[in-house]
């Protein structure tokens, strides 16, 4: 029995704010039609040694482009409007939102340890919530250790 076709339009479009949920929901859809490799990094146009092969690559990466923009909200438009490629527009992305200077990494830690679950709050929502700061920790390279 064939597998059921995943589709790609139950993704809300990004709007600023939740980068981390959209981003991993991205690189599934991305994945899911076999272009992940291409905005990863994973292989460079130079890999290609013949013309057909490049063209391939760079039809990808429009594609990638594309798939990127219209699952995002107009008012994010401007911070990969004038990126060249999905590359390009995918390392835009993750340097706005996923800031690696000090004061961003001082704001999410003190996020983590303080962040208290209320009373009558659900468990489950609340270990996602701590999961959640330690991924954006660990996305601008402060993880937080286990021990």
């Amino acid at each position: 029995m064939d597998a059921m076709p995943i589709t790609t339009a139950h993704i809300n479009r990004f709007t600023g704010t939740n980068f981390r949920m959209w981003k991993f929901k991205m690189e599934m859809v991305l994945e899911e039609q076999d272009l992940w490799y291409v905005v990863s990094g994973e292989v460079k146009l130079e890999h290609f040694v013949s013309t057909l092969d490049q063209a391939t690559f760079k039809r990808k990466l429009r594609k990638e482009l594309a798939i990127i923009c219209l699952a995002m909200e107009d008012s994010q438009f401007p911070l990969v409007r004038s990126a060249e490629n999905a590359c390009d527009a995918w390392s835009r992305l993750e340097g706005h939102f996923e800031k690696r200077s000090l004061a961003n990494k001082l704001f999410l830690r003190r996020r983590f340890f303080t962040t208290r679950m209320e009373e009558g709050d659900d468990v489950l929502q609340h270990i996602n919530k701590i999961k959640t700061l330690a991924e954006q920790l660990d996305a601008v390279g402060a993880p937080v250790s286990e021990a």
